[in-house]
């Protein structure tokens, strides 16, 4: 081989290093993709599209590749329209900063968005890689009050009082601490306009996570106070101090106190009508 042919050969190599290139790369660089139109190329290797047990389904991209140097950084840009889902990718490095003209692989999940529902193509730099596929996605389910009640620790007479609540029906019962036999025992209906109301002040807790308990219950002989919460399958008993709930839970627990007053009571009203059988309690 002449001289001169070796020169060029170097020559070359050095130039395709200098470049962020590399020798024998395992695939060709992207394009840059910044919204500007600035920044380095990526060079990508494989992607994969996450879905997250969540609701809205939450969906990553996992991309992997290389970068030009170690000294580079990836960068992204997100757009998602009715037509698909638009990823940019590009890499920036500091320009006075000396690095190592080497490949440096890189790993990164960039968030796509949540979705309800979806079937929208996923391109990278312009080329379609994927697509968001999320069907049959069930619809939340608000809470729904099952049962409610107070009870005062140093109490002599009526001192508990407890509601259930399964769908439209209604049963009170009050109770002291020293017989096991109920003071009363009463049953109602709820009134359209309750179960409205109740509807309505338990679908603004969905997605809220409650404590299981709020304040001191009981303290200083303060009292107690119970709700109960259903949610699919599963229930949750939140305790707070008698009369002093959480912001949260004002509503819910002013619509469960009065309509345990109603039942002991017997007394029927726009929210509720007690049963021919009921027997008010007139005890203290």
């Amino acid at each position: 081989m002449h001289m001169k042919t070796i020169i060029t050969s170097v020559l070359a190599v050095l130039f395709l290093v200098a470049a962020g290139g590399g020798v024998g790369s395992a695939s060709d660089p992207v394009e840059p993709g910044s919204p500007t139109g600035a920044g380095d190329p990526v060079y990508i290797e494989s992607t994969d599209i996450r879905y997250l047990e969540s609701y809205p389904v939450q969906v990553d991209l996992i991309v992997r590749g290389s970068l030009p140097t170690p000294c580079h950084e990836i960068d992204s840009d997100v757009q998602v329209s009715d037509d698909g889902v638009d990823v940019q990718l590009w890499s920036v490095a500091d320009p006075d900063q000396v690095c190592a003209q080497v490949l440096e692989p890189f790993g990164v999940s960039i968030p796509l968005g949540s979705f309800k529902s979806a079937s929208l193509p996923v391109l990278v730099n312009g080329d379609e890689v994927g697509r968001i596929e999320i069907e049959g996605t069930p619809t939340r389910v608000d809470p729904a009050l099952v049962g409610a009640g107070w009870s005062y620790g140093m109490c002599l007479g009526y001192c508990l009082a407890d509601l259930e609540i399964d769908g439209h029906r209604l049963l009170a019962t009050g109770r002291s601490r020293v017989d096991e036999q109920p003071l009363y025992r009463n049953g109602g209906t709820l009134t359209p306009l309750a179960q409205e109301q109740l509807d309505a002040a338990l679908a603004a807790l969905g997605g809220v996570l409650l404590d299981p308990v709020y304040g001191c219950p009981d303290c200083a002989d303060g009292g107690a106070a119970y709700l109960v919460l259903a949610e699919g399958a599963s229930t949750s008993r939140v305790e707070m101090q008698a009369d002093q709930p959480p912001e949260v839970l004002t509503h819910p627990y002013a619509l469960a106190t009065s309509l345990i007053s109603a039942l002991t009571t017997c007394t029927s009203d726009e929210m509720v009508v007690v049963d021919d059988n009921c027997a008010p309690y007139e005890g203290t």
